[in-house]
């Protein structure tokens, strides 16, 4: 076979390469985006993976900071139930007093 015959060489260059974009243009529309593309869509994927971590270890820091400070109104509410009970019922004078701090 005669190689002019297999590949002709275009009569308009630049119509081509004006065919040969707008092809790649209508592939790409059907694939998807380039390489790079997908590349920075994985980056941007771990990116979020890690920032979804940092987040999940955060919140369990963060719960366990309130479960510690509801030990801690526990532990004061039971303290005060036992002075209440211990000290300000039984001493009539600082009873007395309180009562009044009550009525205001």
């Amino acid at each position: 076979m005669d190689a002019s015959a297999e590949s002709p060489t275009p009569e308009h260059p630049d119509e081509e390469l004006a065919s040969l974009r707008s092809e790649i243009t209508r592939l790409r529309g059907l694939v998807g985006p380039s390489e790079k593309s997908y590349e920075d869509l994985e980056r941007d994927a771990r990116g979020a993976r890690d920032a979804a971590r940092k987040a999940e270890l955060e919140t369990g820091r963060l719960r366990a900071q309130v479960i510690e400070l509801e030990n801690e109104v526990r532990r004061w509410q039971r303290d005060f139930v036992w002075f209440r009970d211990r000290v300000v019922q039984k001493v009539p004078i600082v009873g007395r007093v309180f009562a009044r701090i009550r009525r205001k």
